[in-house]
């Protein structure tokens, strides 16, 4: 069993992405419910090393995250700017999250301004997608939220998002 949760720890760190329950109870060839068992042990045996950094589920998925403590320290070493999405990105990507899929127009009708801009920005920073064309005039885009979205939002899937209000209180430089 040792020897299951070493190659469940292995999987996990090297994933550039979380890395579901089904990915690693198919990869190593376990039962499902025993691979969800293993995984809560070990995501118990990790995080209560208080260690700087902990084993999450994220985003559907499993992944090593650090722990908010080292943040500061992180800003300084990578010496980069943190991840910070604007009022108006906020705003756009609550009603995304919310109403999925939706259209730019229908986005524009919400917030009774232009949103092309933050769109573009937002598409480019993987926080939203493409998710295909609505059946109407013109085929115009529809948009959905990314897995990358929640691990930002530090969600675990799209059933807790929070109200778009509570958008407006989200540093995501705190991630």
């Amino acid at each position: 069993m040792k020897d299951l949760k070493s190659k469940m720890e292995v999987l996990i760190f090297i994933s550039e992405n979380p890395i579901s329950l089904k990915n690693i109870s198919e990869f190593l060839n376990i039962d499902k419910n025993e691979t969800e068992i293993l995984l809560n042990d070990l995501m118990n045996e990790i995080n209560n090393l208080k260690r700087s950094f902990k084993l999450e589920k994220i985003a559907d998925g499993y992944q090593f995250r650090t722990n908010e403590d080292y943040k500061d320290l992180i800003k300084e070493y990578i010496n980069k700017k943190p991840f910070r999405l604007s009022r108006a990105s906020l705003e756009v990507v609550g009603i995304i999250a919310k109403r999925q899929p939706i259209t730019k127009l229908e986005i524009d009708k919400i917030r009774g301004v232009d949103s092309t801009g933050v769109i573009n920005v937002l598409l480019e920073r993987d926080i939203i997608k493409v998710s295909g064309e609505k059946n109407a005039p013109g085929k115009p885009y529809l948009y959905k939220t990314t897995d990358f979205f929640l691990e930002v939002f530090s969600l675990n899937d799209i059933s807790e998002i929070p109200d778009i209000d509570e958008f407006n209180d989200y540093d995501a430089s705190e991630t």
